[in-house]
Formats: C-alpha cells, sequence, structure tokens
C-alpha cells in the first residue's frame, strides 16, 4: 500500500513539472514575439528617419556645406545603425 501511495504521488509529481515546462516554453515563446516585434518597430523608425535625413540632405545640400556635412553623418550613422539592427534581428531569429 505504502508503495503505491508513493507511486502515484511520484506520478503526480512528473505531472507538475510537466505542466511547468509547458508554461515555461509557452512564456518564452511570447518573450521571443515580443522581442520580434520590438524589432520590427525600431526597423520602421529607423527608415522613416533615413528617409527624413536623405530627403533633408537633398534640400540643403546646395544652400549649406557645412549643414550638409552634418547630416550626412547623421545618414550614415543611422545606416550603420539599420545593419545593425539587422545584424541583432538575425542574431536572435
Amino acid at each position: 500500500m505504502t508503495f503505491l501511495i508513493t507511486l502515484a504521488f511520484h506520478q503526480l509529481g512528473y505531472a507538475q513539472i510537466d505542466e511547468l515546462v509547458d508554461q515555461v516554453n509557452q512564456a518564452e515563446q511570447g518573450t521571443v514575439q515580443i522581442g520580434n516585434s520590438i524589432f520590427r518597430i525600431i526597423k520602421v523608425a529607423a527608415s522613416v528617419l533615413l528617409g527624413i535625413a536623405a530627403i533633408a540632405f537633398l534640400i540643403i545640400r546646395e544652400q549649406n556645406q557645412d549643414m550638409a556635412r552634418k547630416v550626412g553623418n547623421v545618414i550614415l550613422g543611422l545606416v550603420i545603425f539599420y545593419g545593425l539592427i539587422e545584424i541583432g534581428e538575425n542574431l536572435a531569429g
């Protein structure tokens, strides 16, 4: 009788561990989806900023050489930032 009770509690313990593992796996999948959403939002923002900076560069390139150089540096920084985001997303996925 003691053996059967011990065996029953042992099986219940395994069932609880399996349930806990399933919940952890679901939570992990949820965080991956949140991470992917954040990467997409940042990529969209970087793309929009890159487009705005490119338009600003085209507008001011003939009017002010110093400002055009600064905007060009901003564009270069945004391109590098966008590239790093892509690399990070590929490593995460």
